[in-house]
């Protein structure tokens, strides 16, 4: 039998009237450090509390900040039953060094962008069909940037007039030199681009700062007629992805590199299109500002979507005088309804519990920084992920945070790709919060 949205069961409240007589005359608890140290099962005179009710909803995420981030993300794929994604990436190039001087009558041989890959890859192997184009102004290292940005670009190609769809897999190795070779995405350019910044003027060349003014950057994104299947994360902190050009002068053969480095303006720009899937109707005319989460919650990464829960009763656990219970633990269980078989699509090995503030941004909950970790991580006995918010219920029952809702979101959100489907409060074995109360 499926399990309904209640309050507080009555036999749970007979017991538990008992246990606020006891606290009549006593004060409210000024500090919860050190509560929930021990197991429910080793706590004496306690009560626990496992049908106050929880509210759940999947919502899609708005956006994400995706700048200064260590990994990039290039491709594009089925999320399956869910979303079609597609992970782009704006950055500077940086001068590899500065009052560069490619000596007389530089001819330009090739030019390419070297993204050297991780050990992560999501989807299958493939082809993508890409696009490379440079960036009409700058992107800045002030402020924030986020993954809906719409960075405006000449609208020039620089892909390789000569190249058609690339291939994009697990397991990409190239050749640099003639007998090296790295794990990196390969992308050629064109030779004609090449030769136009051979024969810039040197002041051009002088410092980034000029440098920006000619080149501000460059955006790298699937073509929308890419039907790829694969997404690749990149390494762009160490300076080892670059745009590398190869020239030969009146004296030598050489190449120079341009660097995606730490000090880079960078972003991961993501996209989804929910059209078709499981959350159709959050998307397109007349759209749902929520999926109710009864049967099931979505949480997807790279600003995909997330779960907001809410306990709206919370207040029913305050006596007549005012007093309410010390919570000795509060654990949220969030079982998992269906784990990812397209092993390179994981389920997420944890999620992150966030707290809705004043201002309807989200923060870290009291729990953050409290003596027992706030936990997320799966749970495999329970096949659930397991959280502590034992300072978090209990200021909300003291007032300190009424109305405020939960977040559940994907771990590195920015920089993977990840879903993970949740069982909802309805089911039969539904989300809840289970309350231990000291007597």
């Amino acid at each position: 039998m499926k399990r309904s949205d209640l309050r507080i069961h009555p036999t749970v409240c007979i017991a538990f009237g008992c246990f606020l007589a006891l606290l009549t005359g006593c004060t409210k608890p000024e500090t919860d450090i050190g509560l929930g140290l021990q197991p429910a099962s080793e706590l004496l005179n306690a009560v626990t509390v496992d049908t106050v009710t929880v509210r759940m909803a999947t919502v899609l995420e708005d956006s994400l900040e995706t700048d200064r981030l260590s990994t990039g993300l290039i491709g594009s794929m089925d999320i399956p039953g869910l979303t079609r994604f597609t992970a782009s990436l704006a950055t500077q190039l940086r001068l590899s060094a500065t009052d560069v001087n490619f000596g007389e009558n530089a001819v330009a041989d090739s030019m390419y962008l070297l993204l050297r890959t991780t050990d992560d890859f999501y989807g299958r192997d493939g082809l993508i069909d890409l696009s490379v184009q440079p960036l009409l102004d700058s992107l800045s290292l002030d402020g924030s940037l986020h993954s809906n940005l719409e960075p405006l670009t000449t609208g020039e190609e620089w892909v390789s007039s000569e190249v058609f769809s690339l291939p994009l897999a697990a397991d990409n190795v190239v050749a640099v030199g003639e007998d090296s070779t790295v794990a990196a995405f390969k992308v050629p350019l064109s030779v004609e681009r090449a030769q136009d910044i051979l024969d810039l003027d040197p002041s051009s060349l002088n410092g980034n700062s000029a440098w920006f003014e000619t080149l501000p950057g460059l955006l790298i994104r699937p073509l929308p007629s890419s039907i790829g299947e694969g997404v690749a994360a990149l390494d762009i902190n160490s300076g080892l992805s670059v745009m590398r050009l190869h020239y030969t002068n009146s004296t030598e053969s050489a190449f120079y590199d341009f660097l995606i480095s730490p000090l880079s303006a960078r972003v991961n720009l993501f996209n989804h299109d929910f059209s078709g899937g499981a959350l159709a109707d959050l998307v397109g005319n007349n759209p749902l500002d929520e999926l109710p989460g009864n049967e099931k919650g979505y949480v997807i990464s790279a600003a995909g979507s997330k779960v907001r829960l809410d306990f709206p009763h919370l207040e029913e656990f305050e006596d007549e005088e005012g007093n309410i219970p010390t919570v000795l633990k509060a654990e949220l269980v969030v079982p998992i309804a269906e784990v990812a078989t397209y092993k390179p699509l994981p389920t997420q090995d944890q999620l992150f519990v966030l707290l809705e503030n004043a201002n309807g941004s989200v923060v870290s909950t009291p729990d953050q920084n409290a003596p027992i970790p706030v936990g997320g991580e799966k749970d495999l006995a329970r096949d659930a992920y397991v959280f502590n918010l034992t300072s978090t219920v209990q200021s909300m029952m003291k007032g300190d945070l009424q109305g405020r809702a939960l977040y559940l979101v994907s771990s590195r959100a920015g920089i993977s790709v990840s879903r993970v489907e949740l069982q909802g409060t309805g089911t039969e074995n539904p989300t809840r919060l289970e309350l231990t109360f000291g007597l």
